[in-house]
């Protein structure tokens, strides 16, 4: 019951994008999943729930922030999670029974820029990262005991909700232009996770997207990437399947429109290229697990 994060520290690389189909795409496979936005921009949570229902969530304050604040209060109680949990969350009449939403909130930098309202006592900064870093075990365990997979959503940055989510996930996977500015971001991720010692999350590899296969420097990195040449040695291995940037998946996001299948919202190229990553993330997954439980 894996926790996966779609994360890289360069913006404009289709993370959300690729979150939300790989969300819906499990769930159109009949798998329950939740995803959990933890970007303050609230795209993702936007595109599953429409705007409307985004602002009832705030309205009713029932978001990844209340949900931090609710866990950090004496009355918590992991049983009350599933009270921040928005149901059918898409578009995809053949899906929606099977896709949840925690919703993010601009409320959510507080955590950052007013930490001394939001921790409610705590003593110290430091106090308030260690009570709600001490919680992560809590929250892997609630997602696995109830869904099947567990999508997260990031910002291009190292906000408390991302260290948090590092501590609790399982994997996470690198979606990255085959440009050089998106290669150097990437690169600078993998060093970052290096430097603050997280070695229990693993990464899945690199998934290239908004590729645009007629410009030679994006052919050129891919090739490169692949060779393992000079500095793109240490980029994870990519996957298989690389997303280009087409049309069909601008027009899925649009979550005005209703959709009877997977099929009919993503049309058929663009959903056989995310059926084909959710099958490569099952497979990598299934041999990090062996190689773990080989150790």
């Amino acid at each position: 019951m894996p926790i996966v994060m779609f994360l890289n520290l360069k913006g404009g690389v289709a993370k959300t994008t690729n979150a939300v189909a790989v969300a819906e795409c499990f769930a159109s496979c009949g798998k329950r999943v939740l995803l959990v936005d933890a970007d303050h921009q609230s795209m993702a949570s936007e595109l599953l729930l429409g705007e409307e229902r985004l602002h009832q969530t705030e309205t009713r304050k029932k978001t990844l922030h209340d949900l931090f604040a609710y866990m950090l209060s004496d009355e918590f109680n992991p049983e009350a999670m599933r009270e921040y949990v928005t149901p059918l969350a898409s578009n995809i009449s053949s899906a929606q029974k099977k896709i949840d939403c925690i919703p993010c909130s601009h409320r959510i930098d507080e955590f950052t820029t007013n930490m001394a309202k939001a921790r409610k006592g705590y003593q110290s900064n430091e106090e308030f990262l260690r009570r709600l870093n001490r919680l992560r075990h809590t929250f892997a365990r609630w997602c696995n005991d109830n869904y099947q997979y567990t999508i997260v959503d990031c910002p291009p940055t190292f906000v408390i909700q991302v260290i948090f989510l590092l501590a609790a996930a399982d994997y996470f996977v690198l979606p990255a232009i085959p440009d050089r500015l998106s290669i150097r971001g990437s690169l600078y991720l993998l060093e970052r996770l290096r430097m603050r010692g997280y070695k229990r999350i693993q990464c899945l590899g690199t998934l290239w997207s908004l590729v645009r296969v007629q410009v030679a420097k994006h052919r050129n990195i891919m090739k490169w990437v692949e060779e393992k040449r000079d500095g793109y040695a240490k980029l994870p291995q990519p996957f298989a399947t690389v997303i280009p940037n087409m049309s069909s998946i601008a027009n899925a996001m649009d979550y005005l429109k209703n959709y009877s299948s997977y099929q009919a919202k993503y049309q058929d190229k663009s959903a056989d290229l995310f059926e084909n990553v959710c099958r490569e993330i099952e497979e990598r997954i299934r041999l990090a697990q062996k190689e773990s439980e080989n150790h």
